[in-house]
């Protein structure tokens, strides 16, 4: 069963899941009488992370389980009550929370799909409906696809370095002891989708039926008196996952010993892992080692097809100089720590923006933080499997007809290498991101919920990227323009407010 904390926040779908300043911001909208105000909101980013050029939009799932249950209840109505500013005053009157007590969701959303590669300035939520509802989803929809989709990006990062010398090893999750959030679920769950095989969490395996995968701790071994009784104990116990750890006093004899324990106890030697040291020259001192014990006796078949599991802090440039460089003969690679805190970035930076408000297009101007203007949408144009551009669109804009393009469409790239309009021509593959969700507070959207399925697909969109934009040092940056009329309306409107 899901840890207590995570389960009661999704499944209560409580309206406390945001920041005060939205339920004071809600609580001042109400008395101007401007609540029912209708605004559209969308969540986008304006940088990759990692010094990568693509992310894995992750948490949709999620965030469609709290809002199923959104809804103020008596006891969130009672903290509310409980509340003082510092002089003493109540925080929220009587008149806001008795609204509040009734308000059922009244939003319409539309998201990209959970798996879908996404990039900077594009949105992946558009949120539109009441003022004050808009913002009090704000928090919950920022804090699941911030995280989620930063460690999804950062497992999609590492399982592409471990496979890139044409080898799909298994990539696991060994997170959990050094996650940042109680019981480690959602880090596991965006693990998953990102590529990962498996994971050391027991309690996430369960409850998103994902493979559970592990070996031994040096603890185990420094319980006996010597570490082949502690091998042939483990073995013994453990047949068909008899995977030793072979550096806690000495490697060399670690692994001679996994060797002997397996010779010893007639029990396959399924595998060997190495946590620290050299490990490049340990796994090549492994296989050297194997192949002349093998030479010895007419058991070899007991551990001539042991794998070598890689572990220690790995990240995915330690793991491409491992694989490229040095050519370690690893068969499986585990990431723990680097992986689950997405510990290079350890935030993705995901914005809330009004793009509407009553029907007018808004925009926010700061330097390097300005907004498109109006409600929007995203087409990808694809061109022989590949993702050739997106074009940003005003919302209700159809270019699209049978997936092809319409017409011409003229699109300005405003943050790639090269600035400037570009047309993508009718009858183009394309396809539109954001689909609808919620209309006026009602599902008209099932959301996939099987991590498999949802797996494969971001894999698939992975594929579909050019390898340009996947590698690790400095990749392409993928083009993502303005349709050019939404772009001269950007442009009109910083004139306006500037007085230009």
């Amino acid at each position: 069963m899901m840890n207590n904390v995570r389960e009661n926040v999704l499944a209560t779908g409580t309206p406390l899941f945001a920041d005060l300043y939205h339920l004071t911001m809600a609580q001042a909208w109400f008395g101007a009488k401007k609540a029912n105000d209708v605004k559209t909101s969308e969540a986008f980013f304006r940088k990759c992370p990692f010094g990568g050029s693509y992310l894995i939009a992750v948490g949709m799932y999620e965030f469609s389980q709290w809002l199923n249950n959104w809804g103020f209840r008596d006891e969130d109505i009672k903290y509310l009550e409980s509340l003082k500013n510092s002089n003493g005053e109540p925080k929220f009157r009587k008149e806001f929370l008795e609204f509040l007590k009734n308000q059922k969701l009244e939003i319409s959303i539309k998201t990209v799909n959970e798996g879908e590669i996404v990039f900077p300035n594009e949105p992946v939520y558009s949120i539109t409906g009441p003022s004050y509802q808009v913002d009090l989803i704000e928090a919950s929809l920022l804090n699941i696809f911030n995280s989620q989709s930063l460690i999804a990006t950062k497992a999609s990062r590492i399982v592409l370095a471990s496979q890139i010398d044409g080898i799909k090893r298994p990539v696991l999750e060994f997170g959990v002891r050094r996650g940042q959030e109680l019981g480690g679920f959602s880090a596991t769950r965006a693990s998953f989708i990102g590529g990962v095989s498996g994971t050391s969490n027991v309690a996430a395996g369960k409850f998103y039926n994902i493979p559970v995968s592990g070996t031994m701790a040096h603890s185990f071994i420094m319980s006996f008196g010597n570490e082949l009784e502690a091998f042939k104990e483990y073995m013994k116990a453990s047949i068909g996952n008899t995977i030793l750890l072979v550096d806690t006093y000495d490697t060399r004899k670690g692994i001679k010993n996994a060797i002997k324990a397996s010779l010893e106890t007639g029990i396959e030697l399924m595998g060997m892992r190495i946590d620290s040291g050299d490990l490049a020259y340990w796994a090549k001192e492994a296989k050297k080692i194997i192949n002349e014990e093998a030479q010895k006796t007419n058991k070899s078949y007991l551990f001539e097809n042991a794998k070598l599991v890689a572990s220690n802090d790995l990240d995915e440039y330690a793991i491409e100089n491992l694989i490229a460089v040095q050519k370690a003969p690893y068969d499986i690679i585990a990431s723990g720590t680097k992986l689950v805190t997405a510990y290079d970035c350890p935030a993705l930076g995901g914005v809330f923006k009004t793009k509407t408000y009553m029907g007018e297009d808004k925009i926010k101007i700061a330097e390097g933080k300005t907004t498109i203007p109006g409600a929007t949408n995203v087409i990808r144009i694809i061109k022989d499997n590949k993702f050739e551009g997106d074009i940003i669109v005003k919302e209700n804009d159809n270019y699209i007809k049978n997936g092809k393009l319409e017409c011409d469409i003229w699109s300005y790239t405003a943050h790639s290498l090269i600035k400037g309009y570009k047309k993508f021509d009718k009858e183009s593959e394309a396809k539109l991101l954001l689909k609808p969700l919620l209309e006026n507070g009602k599902f008209v959207r099932k959301l996939e919920n099987n991590l498999n399925v949802i797996q494969n697909f971001a894999m698939d969109n992975l594929s579909k990227l050019d390898e340009s934009y996947k590698r690790l040092a400095n990749p392409h940056i993928y083009g993502v323009g303005l349709e050019k009329r939404l772009f001269e309306n950007q442009q009109n409107l910083i004139s306006k407010h500037q007085g230009r």
